[in-house]
């Protein structure tokens, strides 16, 4: 074999050293032992998930439906389980082993830094794009938030660029099995809007490669690529059948495939078809669109006020950002209503969570890409010449577009009614995961290019970029000192001051009815509340006033310090690259510098969101985030498993569900037809007629600052026989039907379903239903009756439950908008019901191979590179000789 050349190695090993140190640096608490990261998402996942975990410890295997909230759901949307892949020790290779959430940073810069490799950049040039990548103060917040998926999607997406990159280069082998390889893996991860914005990614840079290869004449080499690109899509997709069939054979019936819409007229934006949105409704999924003016966050991140984040750890509380005794608003309290200081402080901190300004309802926090990486990629835009620039230009613009949502209507609504599939996911912001790629890869070549060679026209393009950048420092300040740095609904304002002018006795009331047309932001809560609370003092208003104005200041101070923050790193960049075109440092101490301090303004910030007191030790952990209340012990001394548990003190959490069958729940892509029941029947004042028909035997509500459950007697069980069926035309008089009916006697049925409800009696006293076997994915019934009768289950009705009496297939149909019901023919029967969900077997089948044939095309090129070097080391030596 070819002889071991540890030069041309050593800067990779380094890499790879460099990325791991900073890993473990960054989250050191994540190697103390039993200690775990405190994520939200994860938590919910653990108390939706954990029955179906109960279940497996029980049966060996997870369950295909789960009962745990939404009164049921497929499970395959929680956790799933197929044949086992040889792609999955491949993630931990690619993550080293690490644990979380190193894993995710390490996977992240390996990913870019094979992107940079596919792109010839220069090792320690790539270090720079990959730790910027890596480190955005995005990853930070949602891994925090526990978007495992989202991340480890996000992390495989360079590596899926790159290789593609390769086949366009001509590298025709190594790129087909490495897209196939890391198309496979990057889908794997379950977080099909990562995929699709990747996609777009591709879908830029594809078109930017045809337009050059059939200028210079190339259209063979460009039809083998797409073919290679095309067939190794295919076979990643494959891989991954388990996962995409059963996602888009959900998502119909999801709230994604399309949500009720009682009134048209509210909703003149969407397109409506049979009662229902076609997608989201444009009002849900544009629900969290980043502002216009918060895009200057990718290089100023308190441009509209961060969005707090609270931990703790040992009794100790960290709050970022936060109002302290320094504050305006502190000291407006202490040296204008002479509030002891401490008081003031403490009054200050809570508002802490008012200092986000921006257009999302609230967030985690800002996008910041980094003031070095976009100093860097201004830079670029004059200084490279590669042909990637245009097309990297074109997609981040996309993105930023497409992440403005409701704020630029006319785009983002014509792109969600054509663009296919893009109405099926929500959150805009998300597409600035564009920029987030690729803003980095134009900083790692303008390294690259700089250290190749120093060219005539290189200082007057660092001239050009470094007025680029200054033009929007430029912007910012503009911007700074032409907002108010409000987030108040000013008609509110207006009427709820003309409300206090007249207060009687019915001002209660009217500020309920108040609440209902106009929502209050967050300044209309501080004003409101201190008016209130200062009621009667005829200086009420402009004390209110006065204290907005004292947060409002607080914000301003926040996005000046951010400016300043920003302009030093970004100093401190541009010298160090004038003096290496000035030929006073070398290209080391240019790459060293660069690097340090890029990190140092990416981590240092990062570290706002993810650090120590981000972790928890296990113990502590699973006892704080699942305590067993006095309610949780009262319902589960029920020796009867099988009801449900309806929280009205949230009804969109899971927690419930750790414990109890829960009526409530929360999950993104909950069933349609159940996320429509609870818009109209659950939330706000739940409907005690659906409760009864979903057997809510047991309702926990808030008294004081503890949680008691009471029984409900009204809950009509596992089944029954109705003596009546109320048959109604579309979804929308279903809904309605709702609001009024008793159904332990009548069942409300669509029109559709009248051929099913065949010939039946009205149920009479003699007339049984009986649960008598219960497992996630079959349940069991007795049924004895005189005559047919139509039985109604407080089961949620799916496409592919299937239903048996005495063995033989049976039809049912849904009933009461969600339910079960069938007709049942006299005499004694057995009913069985079956999930049975054919794209799950299928997709299991399908992606069994598909997996393997993608494993052996891998080892089969490792076997030809090993056995071509040997072929020319025995070339070399022969020619020696």
């Amino acid at each position: 074999m070819k002889r071991f050349n540890f030069r041309v190695v050593l800067p990779h090993l380094i890499a790879v050293a460099i990325f791991l140190l900073v890993a473990v640096i960054y989250c050191k608490p994540a190697l103390e032992a039993d200690t775990v990261l405190k994520q939200s998402d994860i938590t919910g996942w653990l108390g939706m998930s954990h029955q179906s975990s109960e279940y497996k410890e029980k049966n060996g295997h997870y369950p295909l439906w789960a009962v745990s909230m939404f009164s049921g759901m497929p499970a395959y949307q929680i956790f799933m389980e197929g044949s086992w892949s040889p792609l999955g020790p491949l993630n931990k290779v690619f993550q080293l082993w690490l644990p979380k959430p190193m894993n995710f940073f390490f996977l992240a810069c390996i990913s870019f830094y094979f992107l940079c490799m596919c792109l010839r950049i220069r090792p320690y040039a790539a270090i720079v794009g990959a730790l910027g990548f890596a480190y955005c103060s995005f990853s930070s917040i949602i891994i925090t938030a526990g978007h495992d998926t989202q991340m480890f999607a996000l992390g495989y997406a360079p590596a899926v660029i790159g290789a593609v990159i390769l086949i366009f280069d001509k590298k025709y082998l190594s790129g087909f099995i490495l897209t196939t390889l890391f198309t496979a893996l990057q889908i794997g991860q379950q977080h099909q809007q990562i995929s699709y914005y990747l996609f777009i990614i591709l879908t830029g840079m594809t078109i930017a490669y045809i337009i050059r290869l059939l200028k210079t004449g190339q259209a063979a080499h460009l039809s083998k690529s797409l073919g290679l690109i095309l067939l190794a899509g295919v076979i990643g997709l494959a891989a991954n059948a388990l996962v995409l069939l059963t996602a888009y054979d959900y998502a119909k019936d999801s709230k994604r495939g399309g949500q009720l819409v009682m009134d048209s007229s509210t909703q003149k934006d969407d397109v409506i078809k049979d009662g229902k949105t076609t997608g989201l409704s444009k009002a849900y999924a544009f629900q969290w669109s980043y502002g216009r003016a918060e895009t200057f966050s990718l290089m100023f991140p308190g441009v509209t006020g961060y969005g707090t984040h609270y931990a703790e750890r040992d009794g100790e509380q960290y709050i970022f950002p936060k109002l302290d005794e320094k504050s305006n608003l502190a000291k407006y309290f202490t040296d204008k209503l002479n509030v002891p200081e401490d008081q003031a402080a403490n009054y200050a901190l809570q508002q802490s969570r008012d200092l986000y300004w921006g257009d999302q309802p609230f967030t985690n926090g800002p996008v910041y890409l980094g003031a070095v990486i976009c100093f860097m990629f201004f830079f670029g835009m004059f200084y490279l010449d590669s042909k990637h620039k245009w097309w990297i230009l074109a997609v981040c613009i996309f993105g930023i577009l497409l992440s403005w949502g409701q704020h630029l209507p006319g785009f983002n609504y014509f792109m969600f009614d054509h663009l296919p599939l893009y109405n099926k996911f929500r959150v805009p912001t998300m597409t600035l995961v564009i920029p987030q790629l690729l803003f980095p890869v134009i900083a790692a070549l303008v390294l690259d290019k700089l250290v190749e060679n120093i060219d005539p026209e290189s200082w007057k393009k660092f001239k050009l970029g470094a007025m680029a950048t200054a033009a929007v420092f430029a912007a910012v300040l503009f911007f700074y000192a032409g907002t108010d740095f409000s987030k108040e609904n000013k008609e509110r304002t207006a009427r709820f001051n003309e409300l206090y002018k007249t207060a009687d006795a019915s001002f209660e009331t009217k500020l309920a009815g108040l609440n209902q047309s106009y929502r209050p932001e967050s300044d209309n809560q501080l004003y409101e509340g201190m008016i209130m609370n200062l009621k009667g003092n005829p200086d009420a208003q402009k004390t209110a006033r006065e204290l907005v104005s004292a947060l409002r200041r607080d914000r301003a101070a926040l996005l000046m310090a951010d400016i300043i923050r920003s302009f030093i790193f970004v100093l401190i960049a541009a010298v160090i690259i004038a003096l290496y075109l000035k030929k006073k440092v070398n290209a080391t101490l240019l790459l060293i510098g660069i690097t340090l301090a890029s990190s140092i303004d990416l981590l240092g910030f990062g570290a706002k969101y993810l650090n120590e007191k981000s972790f928890d030790s296990k113990e502590k952990y699973e006892a704080n985030e699942f305590p067993m209340s006095d309610a949780d012990r009262m319902i589960l001394a029920d020796k009867d498993p099988n009801f449900r548990v309806l929280n009205t003190a949230s009804l969109e959490e899971s927690k419930t569900s750790y414990y109890h069958k829960s009526i409530g729940g929360y999950h993104p892509a909950k069933m349609g037809i159940y996320d429509d029941l609870m818009a109209y029947q659950l939330n706000r004042s739940p409907n005690i007629a659906v409760i009864n028909m979903l057997n809510g035997k047991y309702v926990i509500q808030q008294q004081g600052d503890k949680l008691v459950a009471s029984r409900n007697p009204g809950a009509l069980g596992n089944a029954w026989f109705v003596k009546s069926v109320k048959f109604v035309k579309g979804p929308v008089e279903e809904m309605k039907a709702l609001d009024q009916f008793e159904p332990a006697d009548t069942a409300i049925v669509e029109e559709k379903y009248r051929n099913l409800v065949t010939a039946y009696l009205p149920a009479d006293s003699g007339a049984s239903i009986k649960m008598t076997a219960f497992d996630n994915d079959a349940i069991s019934y007795q049924t004895t009756s005189v005559a047919a009768h139509v039985a109604v289950f407080s089961e949620i009705f799916y496409k592919d439950w299937k239903a048996y009496i005495d063995g033989k297939p049976a039809d049912f149909f849904k009933a009461n908008y969600v339910l079960r019901a069938m007709v049942v023919p006299a005499g004694k029967h057995t009913i069985e019901f079956k999930f049975e969900p054919a794209a799950y077997y299928t997709g299991d089948n399908i992606s069994n191979i598909a997996s393997w044939l993608v494993a052996i095309l891998m080892l089969g090129f490792i076997v030809y590179f090993v056995k071509n070097n040997v072929k020319n080391d025995k070339v070399v030596t022969s020619q020696k000789s």
